[in-house]
C-alpha cells in the first residue's frame, strides 16, 4: 500500500510540474503547446495562448477556415478553436475558457451548425467532452491527472520542452483534406436538423443560443462577432415553405440577435442552394466543404469585420 501511495504522489508531482494538457492551471516548466490530435484536448492549450486575441469556434464545419488568412487581412491574431464533433454546450465551454484567459478580445467568429437550433438542451449523459479541462477549478482538473492518458500527455510535453518533438500548429489549423483527399465525396454527414418545435410558441425558443447571448452580453460592446451558418451540399438545404425551412428561419433570426447592436458584426447564412453548393467537388461529404468554399467564407468574414452587416458577401 505504501508503495502505491508513493507512486501516486510521484505521478501527481510530475503532473503538477508539467501540466500535461497545458491548461495554465499548473506547471513549473516553460513548455509551449501540446502534441495531440484530439481537438477537445488541444483547444485548451490554444485558447489560453496570449499570442491570440481573436478566435474561431465551432465543430469540424469550422475547421477549414484558416486563422492565418483572417489574421493577415484584419491585423488581428486569430486562433482556431474548433472541436471535432462538438455540440454547442461544448463549444460554449471552450469559448468561456478563451474569454477567461484573455483580458482583451478583438473579435469572435462562430460557425453555427444545426445543433444550435434545438428547442431543448440535450442531456449530457455519457458525454466524452473533457469539461474538467475547461473548468475553473484546479482541483477538478488535478483529480483527472492520475491516468495513463495524462502520463502519456506529460511525457509528450516533456519531449516538446526538450526539443525532441514539435508542438502542433499554434494557431490550430489542420486541413481535413489530409484524410479526405480532393475528388472524393462520401455519402455521409447529412445535417442533423432538430425536430420541429412542439408548438408555434416554442418555435422561437433556443436554449443554446440563449446561453451564447448570456456570454456575449458580458463582452465589451465594441467586440465584433461574426456568426456564420456553414454551407451544406445543396440537396440538404431545406425547401422553402416546409416546416424545416420555417425552423431554420426562426433559428437564423435568433442567431441574429446575438450580434444586434455590435459594430463590425454580421450574421451570414451560407446554407443556400446555388451553383457552389450544387457542385460535389466543393464538398467532402454533405456538411464538410472544401477549401474553395472556405476561401469564400473567409472573405465574407473579413468583409464583415470591416463593414458589418453592410458587407458585400460573394457566395
Amino acid at each position: 500500500m505504501g508503495t502505491l501511495i508513493g507512486a501516486a504522489v510521484l505521478v501527481l508531482a510530475l503532473m503538477v510540474i508539467v501540466d500535461p494538457y497545458d491548461s495554465g492551471k499548473l506547471g513549473l516548466l516553460s513548455i509551449d503547446g501540446v502534441d495531440n490530435r484530439l481537438t477537445q484536448i488541444t483547444a485548451a492549450s490554444r485558447a489560453r495562448d496570449p499570442n491570440f486575441n481573436a478566435a474561431i469556434l465551432g465543430n469540424s464545419t469550422a475547421q477549414m477556415i484558416e486563422p492565418a488568412e483572417l489574421s493577415r487581412a484584419t491585423g488581428l491574431h486569430f486562433v482556431q478553436l474548433y472541436t471535432t464533433g462538438s455540440a454547442p454546450r461544448e463549444q460554449l465551454a471552450v469559448l468561456d475558457f478563451f474569454l477567461r484567459n484573455h483580458k482583451q478580445i478583438r473579435a469572435l467568429v462562430l460557425a453555427a451548425d444545426p445543433g444550435w437550433c434545438v428547442h431543448a438542451r440535450p442531456k449530457e449523459e455519457g458525454a466524452s467532452f473533457p469539461y474538467w479541462l475547461y473548468d475553473r477549478s484546479v482541483v477538478t482538473y488535478a483529480v483527472r491527472l492520475i491516468s495513463w492518458q495524462a502520463i502519456e500527455q506529460a511525457f509528450q510535453r516533456l519531449s516538446i520542452g526538450l526539443g525532441w518533438r514539435p508542438r502542433m500548429n499554434p494557431d490550430g489549423f489542420v486541413s481535413y483534406e489530409d484524410i479526405w483527399p480532393p475528388g472524393q465525396f462520401k455519402q455521409l454527414g447529412w445535417p442533423r436538423d432538430p425536430a420541429p418545435a412542439a408548438s408555434a410558441e416554442t418555435r422561437g425558443t433556443f436554449p443554446e443560443i440563449a446561453a451564447l447571448v448570456e456570454i456575449v452580453r458580458k463582452l465589451p460592446a465594441d467586440v465584433p462577432i461574426v456568426i456564420i451558418v456553414p454551407p451544406t451540399f445543396a440537396a440538404t438545404v431545406p425547401e422553402p415553405g416546409t416546416d424545416v425551412a420555417l425552423e431554420r428561419g426562426a433559428c437564423d433570426a435568433a442567431l441574429k440577435t446575438v450580434i444586434a447592436g455590435r459594430p463590425r458584426s454580421n450574421f451570414i447564412s451560407y446554407r443556400v442552394g446555388n451553383e457552389l453548393t450544387r457542385d460535389r467537388d466543393n464538398f467532402a461529404d454533405f456538411i464538410h466543404y472544401r477549401p474553395k468554399l472556405a476561401r469564400r467564407i473567409e472573405q465574407g468574414i473579413i468583409a464583415s469585420l470591416r463593414d458589418g452587416e453592410s458587407a458585400q458577401i460573394d457566395f
